[in-house]
């Protein structure tokens, strides 16, 4: 860790992180001011905290306050994802400590601490430095070990481990691919019983050891999986959680139910934590609802359904796709296409959106495929659905 963030960490530039917290890199003026609290490489470094704190808004709570590098924003973890996380681990352990490995800049290890102390373990002195500032900062206790997962003798206590999952910049989501990796992982999975391995909402479940995988979607994102081991296993294979408001579905994933109507009134299209959990089927046994079309993965039925898991539209018309066809439609009822969803098909949607907008309007067009049929579906959103 360079002498700047020590300086920083340790309250001695606070003057100028204060004074630099509302000034833009680009304004000449007042980093000329800055330059009267500190040196050339002082300012830049608070100009580069406050640039990462107004990346982290919306993904870290009082992100203001926030110890950070714009580099280790990318992998930390959301505080309502990290909150839902860390009620699971101390729904099992109590007030126990708790192992947070690789732990970054401790948006994981923040979140656990506030229910008991956490060990926060990285390879890294300044983002190890930022956890502890930044567990401090909430109030909670905790205790920074600067080592190598690799060759730290661990005692079997609940772990949670949040691998490196980028190279070169690009991120990774497959379980071979995480640093550490397999080689290191299983065979800490074998000491530690009681593990939560943090995994990107990409990875293929058919990759990882044991345990229940919990796919997260947090305000509409597809955010993280999480592998579930020992007491933290929930029984199932597959869970899909959505937040805020904690719903979840668990199971295994089956094939789904072809739609046994003609015509249906609503058509539904899974939200995304659904359709990647492989869970869609679980609703079907709360809805009367079946597949649109084998291998689709949108549902149809003919009662309005309001639910978190859906985004639920009411069919206005359907016609064989031809793009001339559908805006003689909408030329005809006076309407306009505000959105384009397509599956299986190789329309570009933000372009015939363009073509299609009109004078406006709020109609959707699904362009679906049904075998070696495209069809068009015009359809009307229902604003209570999908809220997750």
């Amino acid at each position: 860790m360079d002498t700047i963030w020590r300086r920083i960490l340790a309250g001695q530039l606070t003057p100028l992180l204060e004074a630099a917290r509302t000034v833009r890199t680009g304004d000449l003026g007042s980093l000329n001011k800055l330059r009267e609290h500190g040196s050339r490489e002082e300012v830049s470094a608070v100009l580069c905290i406050w640039d990462a704190r107004r990346r982290a808004e919306g993904r870290l709570e009082d992100a203001h306050r926030w110890w950070l590098t714009g580099e280790a924003l990318q992998q930390a973890t959301r505080s309502s994802v990290a909150r839902h996380k860390a009620h699971r681990i101390r729904r099992v352990c109590g007030e126990s400590p708790v192992i947070d490995l690789c732990c970054g800049i401790g948006s994981d290890a923040t979140a656990l601490s506030r229910g008991g102390p956490v060990v926060m373990v990285d390879r890294d002195p300044l983002r190890l430095a930022l956890a502890r500032a930044n567990v401090a900062a909430a109030g909670g206790q905790g205790w920074a070990v600067e080592a190598d997962v690799r060759s730290l003798p661990l005692s079997p206590l609940p772990t949670h481990i949040d691998p490196d999952r980028r190279l070169d910049g690009r991120r990774r989501h497959s379980y071979p691919q995480m640093l550490p990796g397999p080689d290191v992982l299983e065979p800490l999975m074998e000491r530690v019983p009681d593990l939560a391995l943090k995994c990107g909402p990409g990875v293929d479940i058919k990759d990882l050891p044991a345990g229940e995988v919990e796919f997260i979607q947090d305000r509409g994102d597809l955010v993280e999986a999480t592998l579930w081991r020992g007491a933290f296993d929930g029984g199932q294979r597959r869970r899909a959680t959505l937040l805020p408001g904690e719903e979840t579905i668990s199971g295994e994933s089956t094939v789904l139910e072809s739609y046994s109507g003609t015509e249906p009134r609503w058509i539904h299209e899974p939200v995304a934590v659904l359709e990647r959990s492989g869970l869609v089927a679980q609703l079907l046994t709360r809805h009367i609802l079946g597949e649109l079309h084998p291998g689709l993965g949108w549902l149809a039925g003919d009662d309005r359904i309001e639910s978190p898991w859906l985004h639920s539209f009411e069919v206005v018309e359907r016609m064989p796709w031809r793009e001339e066809k559908v805006r003689r439609w909408l030329r005809a009822h006076g309407e306009g296409i505000a959105i384009v969803k397509t599956r299986g098909v190789s329309e570009d949607p933000a372009k015939l959106r363009r073509r299609l907008r009109g004078s406006g309007g709020d109609l959707i067009l699904a362009l679906l495929r049904h075998g070696k049929k495209q069809v068009a579906w015009i359809l009307r959103a229902d604003s209570e659905s999908g809220r997750g």
